[in-house]
């Protein structure tokens, strides 16, 4: 675990970036996974590491429920491919962010430039 690869969230998170080390810590520690899945040119990806994710409420949660991990998507794992096309096949625009259970099994998922009050809205659902 360490600061995001790419991205500035100005300390909220420890990241992961291998999916099995962010099941095994969310299966210890008893939280689901927030997947950022995007790239290191990608202003959506940026936006979404660096002025979503610090915002105060989204900070807390994510920080309460959720092991964190940054994909890149031009090295993405197996079953990270698995997971996308088996719950969004056509999703094209970065960064895809997924939700799962701490054994990785779907939660939830979106794509593209990610709105701060959706956000809240979708952590609000799956933490309620």
């Amino acid at each position: 675990m360490s600061s995001h690869p790419h991205f500035d969230d100005r300390g909220t998170l420890s990241w992961h970036t291998r999916f099995a080390d962010a099941k095994a810590a969310a299966q210890a520690e008893g939280k689901s996974i927030f997947i950022e899945m995007g790239r290191e040119m990608c202003s959506n990806c940026r936006t979404l590491v660096s002025a979503v994710v610090p915002l105060p409420g989204v900070a807390e949660t994510l920080s309460e429920k959720f092991v964190a991990l940054a994909a890149d998507i031009d090295e993405l794992e197996e079953p990270l491919v698995n997971l996308l096309m088996a719950n969004m096949p056509d999703a094209m625009s970065l960064p895809f962010v997924v939700f799962t259970d701490a054994q990785g099994g779907w939660l939830a998922g979106g794509q593209g430039s990610v709105d701060p009050e959706a956000f809240k809205r979708t952590l609000a659902d799956l933490t309620s």
